[in-house]
């Protein structure tokens, strides 16, 4: 496994979920960071898998990993950005 990994959904109620993933990947795009989005929503086993390799049962979306790293969640990605360690906490430096 490698490279930069997104897992969201296309399917949520929730307001801040969707506005959470849409930042991410505006930032990513805007960054010219390159990485795929996993809807979890196509699949019960992808949301497990998310689930599983963050390390937290109730994880819910958006969650970023590198290969076979966990990155963190929204909250850790903005403190990133916020920092200016993005680089770092995407495990790209």
């Amino acid at each position: 496994m490698s490279g930069l990994k997104v897992y969201s959904t296309s399917v949520t109620g929730s307001r801040e979920i969707k506005s959470q993933q849409s930042e991410v990947t505006r930032i990513l795009d805007g960054k010219n960071i390159k990485y795929e989005l996993v809807d979890i929503s196509q699949d019960n086993a992808l949301r497990e898998e998310m689930r599983t390799r963050s390390g937290n049962p109730k994880a819910i979306p958006p969650q970023i990993f590198n290969g076979d790293h966990y990155c963190g969640d929204y909250e850790l990605f903005v403190e990133a950005v916020e920092q200016n360690t993005l680089q770092e906490f995407l495990k790209l430096a």
